[in-house]
């Protein structure tokens, strides 16, 4: 009971802070803002929901080793979304910028640009898998047994279609962004989220276990609902436009001199947490990823409704920074670092109760290590202090540091698995434990660099 009462308190302060967080009196933005992380908040639950519901379905129709495959290539292939080389990231901070001083035209040559650059992209990778797909071992990658190389092959291949189809279509995220109204990009979660549990549904329902329809579901279902909202998009946005006269390819320069830095980052940051998946699978087995995954996907609720709260900063970051806005960035910051309190508090105060949670969602198919989740939990916690901090800089193009430690961070961490993980059998908490320190840089320039920028103190390397 002590612990249910110290979980129902964490929800309301969390409730309360979140409705409080940007209510700054005589702010237009602020209060875009208030409504998008209210109805993020909303989704957020509701795809968490989904997310759940998804975790014991599907592990009741793959066994223990093929779903462990299916969270490693999962992982994985989220690299390919970074493959854009910042394009994404670098049409949300250009068109936010256009869009705040009303140039219209300048918003239609980035977005149609952009979309001619990732297709000629997409065009360019599907031709590069055909050339080295011959010669690719998915089974052998992923340390998976011998038997399901054929169906793993056979998935892999169109899973890497459809989300080679999803570059172009993703772009749609960065555009809601830059018009200030983030939570459609979480609505768009959602309903991949629920369109997949849908399918997954009745696949369990009529169809025996496969890693190949699992593969074929998870990929088609987000595709259909870009498709739609890029539709509505356009149809809801009539000033912006898709024809031919708009590209302009050298616009991309001013897109990629912020996207490529950005590109970097996200590179470093996907190698930090999804390569771990792949590493673990590696150093112990396809079957260990699962412990980790389900309790990093519960404790990331915690970051996700930080995240989320925070998301629609990005383009309200840009707006106060080109407009010299400084004390409306120091109080939403100031605002957002008391959210984090209460995100933190609400993780901690969690842990008793989640061995419980863990085997209702694993069915008792898998085996806690309170390490673990106490390893987990840091990680999260340090993570979701650099968030607003590093949502601050990618709002004022002000990335290039950043990017670089991120890098560097990456480097090493990878270099530290492949020299030692084996001969150290450093084991799970060991790789996640790798992951923590080497990103406490990280977090150290994002923090100072924020508050250097905030200062008009930003000289050299720390104003790039």
């Amino acid at each position: 009971m002590k612990v249910n009462s110290q979980v129902s308190n964490t929800v309301y302060e969390l409730k309360s802070g979140i409705k409080g967080l940007f209510n700054l009196k005589g702010s237009g933005r602020s209060a875009v803002i208030k409504k998008n992380a209210s109805v993020s908040l909303i989704v957020m639950l509701l795809t968490n929901l989904t997310s759940f519901l998804l975790v014991p379905i599907v592990l009741g129709y793959l066994d223990m080793t093929r779903y462990g495959v299916w969270l490693t290539v999962n992982s994985v292939l989220n690299w390919v979304f970074l493959m854009d080389m910042g394009l994404g990231g670098g049409l949300r901070t250009r068109m936010a910028q256009a869009v705040a001083i009303g140039d219209i035209e300048d918003a239609n040559v980035l977005i149609n640009t952009c979309y001619a650059a990732m297709c000629l992209i997409m065009i360019f990778l599907f031709l590069l898998y055909l050339i080295v797909k011959p010669y690719i071992s998915w089974a052998k990658i992923l340390n998976a047994p011998p038997e399901i190389g054929p169906e793993l092959n056979m998935m892999m291949t169109v899973v890497i279609v459809f989300f080679l189809a999803r570059f172009v279509l993703h772009l749609v995220n960065g555009m809601y962004t830059a018009i200030q109204r983030n939570a459609v990009t979480n609505v768009i979660n959602f309903s991949s989220q629920l369109l997949t549990l849908g399918a997954v549904l009745i696949f369990s329902n009529y169809l025996r276990g496969s890693l190949f329809r699992i593969g074929f579901i998870y990929s088609i279902s987000p595709l259909l609902v870009f498709v739609v909202f890029t539709l509505i998009f356009f149809l809801s946005n009539r000033q912006f436009k898709l024809h031919p006269r708009y590209i302009r390819f050298g616009a991309l320069k001013r897109v990629m001199g912020i996207g490529v830095f950005e590109f970097i980052d996200q590179i470093a940051y996907v190698i930090l947490i999804s390569a771990t998946n792949l590493i673990i699978a590696r150093l112990s087995s396809p079957a260990e990823v699962v412990p980790y995954q389900v309790t990093m996907r519960v404790f990331g609720v915690f970051l996700t409704v930080y995240t989320l709260a925070t998301n629609p900063l990005i383009p309200a970051f840009t707006e106060a920074h080109t407009l010299g806005d400084r004390i409306w960035i120091k109080r939403v910051i100031h605002k957002a670092n008391l959210l984090f309190t209460l995100c933190a508090l609400g993780m901690v105060l969690f842990i008793p109760a989640f061995k419980p949670v863990f085997g209702i969602i694993v069915k008792g198919r898998a085996q806690l290590s309170i390490s673990l989740v106490v390893v987990v939990v840091v990680t999260i916690i340090v993570k979701m202090y650099s968030n607003v901090y590093t949502k601050f800089l990618t709002g004022c193009g002000k990335v290039r540091l950043l990017a670089l430690t991120s890098a560097a961070a990456a480097i090493l961490y990878i270099s530290f698995i492949v020299l030692f993980g084996e001969k150290l059998a450093i084991g799970v908490n060991g790789v996640l434990i790798a992951k923590l320190l080497v990103g406490l840089p990280t977090l150290y320039v994002a923090v100072t660099q924020s508050r250097k920028v905030i200062q008009g103190r930003a000289t050299g390397i720390w104003g790039k």
